[in-house]
């Protein structure tokens, strides 16, 4: 009898924990595309494939509170001025409050994608989707202007102006719009096709900073390239990296570029690469402190997300 209880229990605590809800057994991240560093410094977030947004507190980097969305999540961005986070999925976009701990999905959209972005104001909210389609909404998640590019191709990337209403996207090419939709620059940024993954202008508004898929297996080098408005090609870095750049991202001042690849690399404005931190993993998210002194990092592969020094020094493993 003792026996049989034994395993009538042991059976019990088995199917409990396979229908114990997912919230309940999941406490890090996992398939991590994307992180974002609120403006205030508070929190961090991160989003991938697990289809869950996690926020952690940047006062001791535990996590805060997870919240479960109904698709896979690509890109987040705070915005500028307030606790509120906008979350591109593969179906569409959700905007997170942190104030109210609510997730409001946005009407009207069934197609997600790779590049979300908030302008220098907070008004304005752009989507560059996977059909293709550049998509202009509200602060509150309205549609205001839908500019559909030569073909249907997936954007892969978005950045607005640091002063002006005016965004740069990342896809097979560069293209440059103005929020009435007129094409403003078409810049093919090499002779074959690789996807510009990542796209954003220079705090100055001078130029901007764009890293490419290549295809190194195949002898096409990853590309960092740094290019003017008006399509000149400033500064080009090639062959440093044995992975895509996943994402680029200046630190507030404007004074150095951290990318994510194989490794975190960190370079000064003029494209000088100043440290590289130890490679343990393909990076895929990256962003800046507040402050410009540290940078959190999160990967695909194991959903790993690191805390390094404004020197590619590695401070501490979060998760």
């Amino acid at each position: 009898m003792a026996c049989r209880v034994f395993i009538h229990c042991e059976l019990l605590l088995l199917l409990s924990f396979f229908y114990e809800p997912v919230s309940a057994r999941a406490q890090s991240p996992a398939f991590i595309w994307t992180t974002d560093w609120s403006k205030d410094g508070k929190y961090v977030a991160l989003g991938g494939d697990d289809s869950t947004v996690w926020v952690y507190s940047s006062e001791n980097y535990s996590l805060y509170r997870s919240f479960k969305l109904n698709s896979m999540v690509r890109c987040v961005s705070w915005h500028p001025k307030e606790d509120l986070l906008a979350i591109a999925t593969l179906d569409g976009v959700s905007l997170l409050s942190m104030q109210t701990q609510e997730v409001k999905d946005i009407e009207g959209l069934s197609t997600g994608g790779r590049g979300i972005a908030w302008n220098r104001t907070g008004e304005l909210l752009a989507l560059a989707d996977g059909d293709g389609v550049l998509r202009i909404l509200s602060r509150d998640g309205v549609l205001l202007r839908s500019i559909k590019k030569y073909n249907n191709n997936s954007y892969f990337s978005v950045d607005w102006h640091p002063t002006k209403d005016i965004l740069i996207t990342g896809g097979d090419e560069i293209l440059m719009f103005d929020t009435t939709g007129r094409q403003l620059a078409f810049i093919r940024h090499r002779n074959v096709t690789t996807g510009v993954l990542s796209v954003q202008w220079h705090p100055s508004g001078e130029f901007f900073a764009i890293g490419d898929y290549g295809h190194d297996k195949e002898g096409i080098p990853n590309l960092l390239q740094f290019w003017k408005a008006d399509g000149t090609l400033m500064k080009e870095m090639r062959g440093i990296s044995q992975s895509e750049y996943r994402n680029v991202r200046w630190n507030h001042s404007g004074s150095l570029l951290a990318t994510a690849s194989d490794a975190l690399r960190i370079w000064d404005k003029d494209g000088r690469l100043i440290s590289t931190g130890p490679r343990t993993e393909d990076l895929w998210g990256i962003a800046w402190s507040k402050d410009d002194s540290r940078i959190i990092t999160s990967s695909f592969g194991n959903g790993s997300v690191k805390l390094w020094s404004n020197k590619a020094a590695l401070i501490r493993d979060i998760n």
